[in-house]
């Protein structure tokens, strides 16, 4: 997984620095950038299917990294620095959300054998027995204790386990949800 880091903001802004590029006619200009967009995004798209979300959020989570490389290396407003905080903070939560951090979090808390058994009647089939070794659920819980009362609200008896399944599932609701709220309220805001 990666984690992204907010972006060292340049001491100047683009308007106090010489470039010929602007030189050139607009049209000249335009073409350039169109060519330099097809190299730059020809990775992402030469990997896309159509099969599931988890693209969605790869392209969104590309063009997010390449705006916020832009207004931050051209510095041309007094908010840059919010928008790198809150582009950064959007990178992680795609990040997390993508790979089910928070879904599979408490597998971290546990040691467990996995084992595959026959299904009584149906050859073909399997089904999947967890045998919990050892546990540290008390130190999971302990790190979500908001989440694990919200849970105990909603399924007052259930096994640690269980209980573990729950928060883990709210968690990743919870960072969803707060994606989707910062897109909500600051994307208008994330141009130069």
């Amino acid at each position: 997984m990666k984690n992204y880091k907010k972006l060292p903001i340049p001491k100047d802004s683009a308007w106090e620095r010489k470039s010929l590029w602007y030189k050139f006619p607009s049209s000249i200009r335009n073409f350039c950038t169109g060519v330099s967009n097809i190299i730059k995004w020809f990775p992402t798209i030469w990997k896309q299917r159509d099969w599931d979300g988890d693209f969605i959020f790869e392209i969104l989570q590309k063009k997010i990294e390449f705006q916020r490389e832009y207004l931050v290396n051209s510095n041309r407003h007094t908010r840059i620095d919010i928008d790198n905080r809150d582009m950064t903070i959007v990178l992680n939560l795609i990040d997390k959300v993508r790979n089910d951090y928070y879904s599979i979090e408490f597998h971290d808390y546990e040691e467990s054998d996995y084992l595959l058994k026959d299904v009584e009647g149906f050859p073909e089939h399997k089904r999947l027995e967890i045998n919990v070794k050892s546990e540290r659920y008390d130190e999971y819980f302990s790190k979500y204790k908001s989440s694990l009362r919200q849970v105990y609200k909603k399924y007052p008896q259930a096994t640690k386990r269980d209980y573990c399944m729950y928060v883990a599932r709210h968690n990743q609701q919870k960072a969803k949800d707060l994606l989707f709220k910062i897109l909500k309220e600051r994307i208008e805001w994330w141009w130069d």
